[in-house]
Protein backbone atom coordinates (compact mmCIF):
# COMPACT_ATOMS: atom_id res chain seq x y z
CA UNK A 1 0.00 0.00 0.00
CA UNK A 2 2.90 2.53 0.86
CA UNK A 3 4.61 1.68 -2.49
CA UNK A 4 0.96 2.44 -4.26
CA UNK A 5 0.93 5.89 -2.20
CA UNK A 6 4.63 6.71 -3.65
CA UNK A 7 3.93 5.74 -6.79
CA UNK A 8 1.05 8.00 -6.94
CA UNK A 9 2.56 10.40 -5.80
CA UNK A 10 5.88 10.37 -8.27
CA UNK A 11 2.82 10.06 -11.05
CA UNK A 12 1.34 13.69 -9.24
CA UNK A 13 4.68 14.68 -9.92
CA UNK A 14 5.33 13.84 -13.44
CA UNK A 15 1.35 14.92 -14.32
CA UNK A 16 3.05 18.63 -13.25
CA UNK A 17 5.46 18.40 -15.82
CA UNK A 18 3.34 16.73 -18.64
CA UNK A 19 0.05 18.31 -17.86
CA UNK A 20 -1.60 15.04 -18.45
CA UNK A 21 -3.91 13.45 -15.67
CA UNK A 22 -2.70 10.71 -13.86
CA UNK A 23 -4.39 7.21 -14.61
CA UNK A 24 -4.37 3.39 -13.08
CA UNK A 25 -4.48 0.27 -14.67
CA UNK A 26 -6.86 -2.72 -13.08
CA UNK A 27 -4.51 -5.54 -12.03
CA UNK A 28 -7.06 -8.02 -10.74
CA UNK A 29 -10.54 -9.80 -12.32
CA UNK A 30 -14.01 -8.60 -11.98
CA UNK A 31 -12.74 -6.00 -9.10
CA UNK A 32 -15.53 -4.34 -7.30
CA UNK A 33 -16.25 -0.81 -8.42
CA UNK A 34 -18.16 1.15 -5.32
CA UNK A 35 -19.93 3.95 -4.70
CA UNK A 36 -18.03 5.46 -1.72
CA UNK A 37 -15.15 4.07 -0.19
CA UNK A 38 -15.82 1.03 1.94
CA UNK A 39 -16.50 -2.35 1.58
CA UNK A 40 -20.01 -1.53 2.90
CA UNK A 41 -20.51 1.27 -0.42
CA UNK A 42 -22.82 0.40 -3.09
CA UNK A 43 -21.38 -1.70 -5.95
CA UNK A 44 -21.56 -0.46 -9.08
CA UNK A 45 -19.45 -2.43 -11.41
CA UNK A 46 -16.92 -4.68 -11.97
CA UNK A 47 -14.17 -3.60 -13.85
CA UNK A 48 -11.87 -6.06 -15.49
CA UNK A 49 -7.99 -6.64 -15.35
CA UNK A 50 -6.46 -4.22 -17.75
CA UNK A 51 -8.61 -1.40 -17.85
CA UNK A 52 -7.10 2.41 -17.79
CA UNK A 53 -9.03 4.94 -15.62
CA UNK A 54 -8.21 8.57 -14.72
CA UNK A 55 -7.35 9.13 -11.28
CA UNK A 56 -8.23 11.46 -8.84
CA UNK A 57 -6.92 10.44 -4.71
CA UNK A 58 -6.59 7.90 -2.74
CA UNK A 59 -7.97 7.49 0.86
CA UNK A 60 -7.77 4.42 3.16
CA UNK A 61 -6.54 2.22 0.95
CA UNK A 62 -9.34 2.89 -1.91
CA UNK A 63 -8.50 5.05 -5.31
CA UNK A 64 -11.45 7.28 -6.68
CA UNK A 65 -11.17 7.08 -10.78
CA UNK A 66 -13.40 8.53 -13.27
CA UNK A 67 -16.65 6.53 -13.52
CA UNK A 68 -16.48 4.24 -16.87
CA UNK A 69 -18.74 5.30 -19.41
CA UNK A 70 -20.52 2.19 -19.17
CA UNK A 71 -22.62 2.83 -15.82
CA UNK A 72 -25.76 4.49 -15.50
CA UNK A 73 -26.10 7.32 -13.00
CA UNK A 74 -29.59 9.43 -11.97
CA UNK A 75 -30.53 13.04 -11.43
CA UNK A 76 -33.86 14.55 -10.53
CA UNK A 77 -36.05 15.14 -13.79
CA UNK A 78 -37.51 18.01 -12.48
CA UNK A 79 -34.20 20.27 -12.29
CA UNK A 80 -33.16 18.81 -16.41
CA UNK A 81 -35.09 21.16 -19.07
CA UNK A 82 -34.24 19.60 -22.85
CA UNK A 83 -31.17 17.90 -21.46
CA UNK A 84 -29.47 21.37 -19.59
CA UNK A 85 -28.92 21.58 -15.91
CA UNK A 86 -31.57 24.53 -14.82
CA UNK A 87 -30.02 25.37 -10.39
CA UNK A 88 -26.74 26.77 -10.07
CA UNK A 89 -25.50 23.20 -8.87
CA UNK A 90 -27.07 19.87 -8.85
CA UNK A 91 -26.30 16.12 -7.19
CA UNK A 92 -25.61 13.19 -9.26
CA UNK A 93 -26.80 9.57 -8.09
CA UNK A 94 -25.93 6.26 -8.30
CA UNK A 95 -29.65 5.71 -8.25
CA UNK A 96 -32.95 7.03 -8.76
CA UNK A 97 -33.66 8.21 -5.33
CA UNK A 98 -32.01 10.68 -3.02
CA UNK A 99 -31.42 7.10 -0.72
CA UNK A 100 -28.70 6.74 -3.11
CA UNK A 101 -24.75 8.22 -2.60
CA UNK A 102 -23.59 10.98 -4.70
CA UNK A 103 -21.29 10.23 -7.29
CA UNK A 104 -20.88 14.10 -9.07
CA UNK A 105 -22.24 17.37 -9.08
CA UNK A 106 -23.08 19.33 -12.25
CA UNK A 107 -23.60 22.91 -12.49
CA UNK A 108 -26.50 25.23 -14.47
CA UNK A 109 -26.19 25.35 -18.33
CA UNK A 110 -24.53 22.03 -18.43
CA UNK A 111 -25.82 19.80 -21.14
CA UNK A 112 -26.09 15.73 -19.88
CA UNK A 113 -26.44 12.50 -22.04
CA UNK A 114 -30.04 11.51 -20.86
CA UNK A 115 -30.60 7.70 -21.80
CA UNK A 116 -33.77 6.86 -19.83
CA UNK A 117 -36.11 7.78 -16.84
CA UNK A 118 -37.79 6.12 -14.10
CA UNK A 119 -40.66 7.75 -12.64
CA UNK A 120 -39.24 11.45 -11.83
CA UNK A 121 -35.84 10.98 -12.42
CA UNK A 122 -33.32 10.77 -15.43
CA UNK A 123 -31.12 8.26 -16.01
CA UNK A 124 -27.46 9.57 -17.94
CA UNK A 125 -24.20 9.24 -18.69
CA UNK A 126 -21.50 9.60 -16.39
CA UNK A 127 -20.35 13.67 -16.16
CA UNK A 128 -17.05 14.68 -16.51
CA UNK A 129 -15.44 14.78 -12.70
CA UNK A 130 -18.03 11.20 -11.68
CA UNK A 131 -15.86 9.46 -8.75
CA UNK A 132 -16.06 5.63 -8.05
CA UNK A 133 -14.01 3.56 -6.23
CA UNK A 134 -11.71 0.92 -6.54
CA UNK A 135 -9.60 -0.90 -3.71
CA UNK A 136 -5.65 0.37 -4.10
CA UNK A 137 -4.74 -3.46 -3.78
CA UNK A 138 -6.10 -4.06 -7.05
CA UNK A 139 -4.74 -0.91 -9.45
CA UNK A 140 -0.79 0.44 -10.41
CA UNK A 141 -0.28 3.91 -11.75
CA UNK A 142 0.40 4.40 -15.27
CA UNK A 143 3.29 6.46 -15.18
CA UNK A 144 3.06 9.56 -18.12
CA UNK A 145 5.73 9.65 -20.88
CA UNK A 146 8.16 11.79 -19.62
CA UNK A 147 8.38 15.49 -21.44
CA UNK A 148 10.83 16.36 -24.11
CA UNK A 149 13.18 18.67 -23.33
CA UNK A 150 12.18 22.00 -24.49
CA UNK A 151 14.99 25.01 -25.14
CA UNK A 152 13.19 28.75 -23.88
CA UNK A 153 14.23 31.80 -25.42
CA UNK A 154 14.92 34.68 -23.14
CA UNK A 155 11.71 36.16 -21.89
CA UNK A 156 11.40 39.83 -23.67
CA UNK A 157 11.09 42.67 -21.53
CA UNK A 158 8.09 43.32 -19.55
CA UNK A 159 6.77 47.42 -19.80
CA UNK A 160 6.08 48.76 -17.06
CA UNK A 161 2.63 48.45 -16.07
CA UNK A 162 0.25 51.91 -15.79
CA UNK A 163 -0.34 52.44 -12.43
CA UNK A 164 -4.30 52.36 -12.15
CA UNK A 165 -6.08 54.12 -8.65
CA UNK A 166 -6.60 51.46 -6.21
CA UNK A 167 -10.11 50.79 -5.83
CA UNK A 168 -10.30 50.29 -2.03
CA UNK A 169 -11.69 47.06 -0.10
CA UNK A 170 -11.00 44.90 -2.62
CA UNK A 171 -8.60 41.63 -2.76
CA UNK A 172 -7.66 41.79 -6.02
CA UNK A 173 -5.59 44.81 -6.92
CA UNK A 174 -6.36 47.11 -10.06
CA UNK A 175 -2.61 45.80 -11.31
CA UNK A 176 -0.91 43.08 -10.52
CA UNK A 177 2.03 42.03 -11.95
CA UNK A 178 3.87 38.81 -10.55
CA UNK A 179 7.19 37.48 -11.03
CA UNK A 180 7.28 35.49 -13.47
CA UNK A 181 8.96 31.86 -13.98
CA UNK A 182 11.96 31.95 -16.42
CA UNK A 183 9.47 30.18 -19.42
CA UNK A 184 6.43 32.59 -18.86
CA UNK A 185 5.03 36.06 -18.91
CA UNK A 186 3.07 37.27 -16.01
CA UNK A 187 -0.73 37.56 -16.39
CA UNK A 188 -1.30 41.37 -15.81
CA UNK A 189 -5.31 41.43 -14.01
CA UNK A 190 -7.00 45.00 -14.43
CA UNK A 191 -10.55 44.78 -12.84
CA UNK A 192 -13.75 44.75 -15.50
CA UNK A 193 -15.70 47.42 -13.66
CA UNK A 194 -18.44 46.75 -15.53
CA UNK A 195 -19.00 42.94 -13.93
CA UNK A 196 -19.89 42.73 -10.88
CA UNK A 197 -17.24 41.97 -8.15
CA UNK A 198 -16.43 39.98 -4.92
CA UNK A 199 -19.64 37.64 -4.92
CA UNK A 200 -19.26 34.40 -2.93
CA UNK A 201 -19.63 31.48 -4.85
CA UNK A 202 -18.51 27.42 -4.86
CA UNK A 203 -16.63 26.21 -7.69
CA UNK A 204 -15.85 22.17 -7.97
CA UNK A 205 -12.53 20.93 -10.00
CA UNK A 206 -9.20 19.42 -9.85
CA UNK A 207 -6.60 22.28 -9.16
CA UNK A 208 -3.79 23.05 -12.02
CA UNK A 209 -1.45 25.91 -12.25
CA UNK A 210 -2.02 28.30 -14.61
CA UNK A 211 -0.15 31.92 -15.12
CA UNK A 212 2.49 32.78 -12.57
CA UNK A 213 1.15 33.76 -9.24
CA UNK A 214 -2.22 31.71 -10.37
CA UNK A 215 -3.85 28.73 -10.50
CA UNK A 216 -6.90 27.31 -11.99
CA UNK A 217 -9.61 24.94 -11.54
CA UNK A 218 -10.61 22.53 -14.41
CA UNK A 219 -12.99 19.75 -15.27
CA UNK A 220 -11.56 16.33 -16.59
CA UNK A 221 -13.09 14.11 -19.42
CA UNK A 222 -10.15 11.30 -20.26
CA UNK A 223 -7.48 12.92 -21.45
CA UNK A 224 -9.60 16.72 -21.96
CA UNK A 225 -8.91 19.44 -19.83
CA UNK A 226 -11.74 21.54 -19.37
CA UNK A 227 -11.18 25.25 -17.20
CA UNK A 228 -13.81 26.65 -15.39
CA UNK A 229 -12.00 29.25 -12.90
CA UNK A 230 -8.35 31.07 -12.32
CA UNK A 231 -7.51 30.75 -8.49
CA UNK A 232 -5.58 32.95 -6.77
CA UNK A 233 -4.38 32.75 -3.22
CA UNK A 234 -1.54 31.69 -1.06
CA UNK A 235 0.77 29.88 -3.48
CA UNK A 236 2.89 27.58 -0.58
CA UNK A 237 -1.13 26.62 0.00
CA UNK A 238 -1.90 25.83 -3.35
CA UNK A 239 0.84 23.95 -3.92
CA UNK A 240 0.51 21.31 -1.67
CA UNK A 241 -3.49 20.62 -3.27
CA UNK A 242 -2.32 20.02 -6.80
CA UNK A 243 -4.09 18.28 -8.93
CA UNK A 244 -6.01 17.26 -6.17
CA UNK A 245 -9.91 17.06 -6.69
CA UNK A 246 -11.49 20.49 -4.56
CA UNK A 247 -14.77 22.72 -3.58
CA UNK A 248 -13.10 26.22 -3.32
CA UNK A 249 -15.28 28.61 -2.01
CA UNK A 250 -14.60 32.71 -2.05
CA UNK A 251 -15.25 35.63 -3.64
CA UNK A 252 -15.11 36.02 -7.53
CA UNK A 253 -13.53 38.53 -9.62
CA UNK A 254 -13.80 39.67 -13.52
CA UNK A 255 -10.51 41.24 -14.56
CA UNK A 256 -10.38 42.53 -18.93
CA UNK A 257 -9.41 40.07 -21.62
CA UNK A 258 -9.56 37.24 -19.31
CA UNK A 259 -12.57 34.65 -20.33
CA UNK A 260 -12.57 32.75 -16.92
CA UNK A 261 -13.84 34.11 -13.34
CA UNK A 262 -10.96 34.19 -10.77
CA UNK A 263 -12.15 33.08 -7.07
CA UNK A 264 -9.86 33.75 -4.56
CA UNK A 265 -10.24 31.06 -1.74
CA UNK A 266 -11.75 31.41 1.75
CA UNK A 267 -12.27 27.39 2.18
CA UNK A 268 -10.99 24.41 0.27
CA UNK A 269 -12.98 21.39 1.13
CA UNK A 270 -10.55 18.77 -0.35
CA UNK A 271 -13.50 16.10 -0.94
CA UNK A 272 -16.72 18.12 -2.31
CA UNK A 273 -20.22 17.00 -1.77
CA UNK A 274 -23.17 19.21 -1.96
CA UNK A 275 -25.92 18.18 -0.95
CA UNK A 276 -29.64 18.41 -2.59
Amino acid sequence: MKFLVLLLASASLAVAQTNEAPRIKVTGDRVSLRAKPSLDGELLDRAMRGEEMVYFEQTNGWVAVQAPDSLNFWVAGEFIKEGIVQPKKLNVRSGPSRNYNVVAIVERDDALTVRGEFNDWLKIAPPIGSRVWISADYVEVIEPPKPEPVVVPEPEPVPEPVVEEPVVEKPVVEEVVVEPRPEEQPLMLVLDDSKPQGKMDRIPGVLRRANPGLYKLVLIAGEIEEPICLVRGKESQLEQLLNRSLLIEGPIYWAKDVDLPIIQPKTINKNPIIAD
